[in-house]
């Protein structure tokens, strides 16, 4: 079986995934972890990458690249003038096009933005090639939804350059949904809310999921509050506390700055699942080193009002969309910011009558269902390749205006089965089996119908009204071995809906057609 790959790429942080035996799941970098800085240091004789580059931004801060993606293929007016992130190397516009100016040795260098995704592709590269024996590594990227068509070509152009075969790119929401499965419910509809909680955005979106179609409704992306917001409360709250002791301040000098910031993101990411974190900061200022311990319960208390903020976007997105916060069905949580415990329970909160899933890590969750995107373009015979158009033109796609139910009559207690739920696309295939009664019946009939709603309660207890009714199959021959009818369901392109039934033991097989324009 081909082995693919999915993508994440972020302002502070990337992942692959690799889908391989039906499976699909992140792997690990030379170092162990899972999810990899989005940093490149460019030192005077070589280039630094990941995790090796974090660890050196004190020393080299100014050769030093971060949030590269938000530069990256756009103009100054597009980039709303993006100066980088503090105490590293930050872009300049000339020419409307971002520039890096990086001292090398006695030599100062200009660094465009793609050189630096393309340094950034290479490291997830090595990592791909441990787990595939083939030259060819075919890939899907996920991207942020504010991602202009200019940054997706220069990721194209970069994953390229760096030995991957781009199939495509999806979007941030949609690839959450596919991580979990959410896009192979036929018989429900969903309201889904994804929250993506990154170092630099954090952006609400509502989802409907349809019979396998997935429609973004309302997406809102907002940069006033992000994982990098949490961590600079927690630099202010240490300074507080480091000028308490010593009557010092650490936030005087850029050094001392970005100490106290390193220890700060560790400190965060450790109260993620621990409930008590050590905070030690050697020669923080003018040769005093400071340690500290804070408590779950005490960052619960500084940031709460920072974490309500990261909910506004997905409140605003259900707002504009006309629905009720209670008529959300599922929340998807992704990013590293949404694996503070605090936040999952006040997602929980927000959205009473929701099931927040959980099952993968946040920061995982995209490069899954980027990793599963890349398994289906793979496994379609007209699957995309690099020439794919990068905003291919917008097509009306012909959907069901109702939900089609299938069951047996003069049957006591008898099922009601969802077949196609309202807004599945055309061209579905659905099987479903419908019990027999034992004894069975030596004839009994089967009705195909149609509601307004997915799954209305009245419907699935009571007959269905005649003039719902879109066909009537009496079903003859039966025998006392008789157990359950398999119906197979075809919705063609034309709108016409195909059914095939069968019954083994009376080997029965018929098949017939409703119309579209009954249906």
């Amino acid at each position: 079986m081909s082995v693919t790959f999915g993508i994440y790429i972020g302002c502070s942080s990337c992942c692959i995934a690799v889908h391989k035996d039906g499976k699909s799941e992140v792997v690990a970098n030379a170092a162990g972890d899972r999810v990899t800085p989005a940093l490149v240091s460019f030192h005077d004789t070589e280039v630094v990458t990941g995790l090796s580059a974090k660890q050196g931004i004190i020393r080299h801060a100014g050769s030093t690249i971060q949030g590269v993606l938000r530069v990256a293929g756009v103009t100054e007016e597009e980039g709303c003038g993006h100066g980088g992130y503090e105490g590293t190397c930050t872009p300049n516009w000339e020419g409307r096009r971002a520039k890096y100016s990086v001292q090398r040795g006695e030599k100062t260098v200009t660094i465009f933005p793609e050189d630096v995704l393309t340094h950034i592709f290479t490291l997830l590269k090595d990592i791909a090639s441990a787990h595939t024996s083939d030259k060819e590594l075919p890939a899907v990227v996920t991207l942020p939804g504010w991602s202009s068509e200019g940054t997706v070509m220069a990721v194209k152009k970069a994953a390229n350059r760096a030995a991957f075969t781009i199939m495509g790119t999806i979007t941030h929401p949609p690839a959450a949904l596919l991580a979990y499965g959410l896009a192979d419910d036929n018989k429900h509809n969903l309201n889904v809310v994804v929250v993506h909680c990154g170092g630099a955005t954090v952006s609400g979106a509502v989802l409907e999921v349809a019979g396998g179609l997935v429609t973004t409704r309302e997406s809102i992306t907002t940069t006033t509050t992000a994982g990098d917001t949490i961590t600079q409360v927690l630099v202010q709250h240490f300074a507080k506390e480091f000028y308490g002791k010593y009557k010092g301040d650490p936030l005087e000098n850029r050094r001392s700055r970005r100490k106290l910031y390193n220890a700060s993101e560790n400190c965060k990411h450790v109260l993620s699942t621990m409930n008590t974190a050590q905070v030690y900061v050697e020669s923080l200022w003018e040769g005093v080193d400071f340690s500290t311990t804070l408590s779950r319960a005490r960052f619960d208390g500084l940031v709460v009002s920072t974490l309500a903020n990261f909910l506004t976007p997905a409140k605003e997105a259900v707002q504009r969309c006309s629905l009720d916060l209670s008529q959300i069905d599922k929340v998807i949580l992704t990013g590293g910011s949404a694996k503070i415990p605090r936040l999952q329970q006040m997602a929980a909160d927000t959205f009473p009558q929701a099931t927040v899933l959980r099952s993968l890590p946040p920061d995982e969750v995209l490069a899954t269902g980027a990793a599963q995107e890349s398994a289906l373009l793979l496994s379609c015979p007209t699957r995309a390749t690099t020439n794919t158009p990068v905003s291919p033109p917008s097509s009306t796609v012909p959907a069901l205006a109702t939900s089609v139910f299938c069951t047996i009559l003069d049957v006591e207690d008898a099922e009601c089965e969802c077949v196609f739920s309202r807004g599945t696309p055309t061209h579905s295939r659905r099987t479903i089996t419908l019990p027999l009664p034992a004894p069975s019946p030596p004839t009994c009939s089967i009705v195909v119908y149609e509601v307004l709603d997915s799954c209305p309660e009245q419907d699935t207890k009571n007959l269905p009204k005649e003039d719902a009714v879109l066909a009537q199959v009496d079903v003859t021959n039966l025998t006392t071995d008789s157990k359950q009818l398999r119906l197979d369901f075809h919705l063609k392109s034309d709108g016409s809906l195909h059914v095939i039934l069968q019954e083994t033991e009376a080997k029965i097989n018929r098949s017939f057609v409703i119309e579209s324009d009954t249906s």
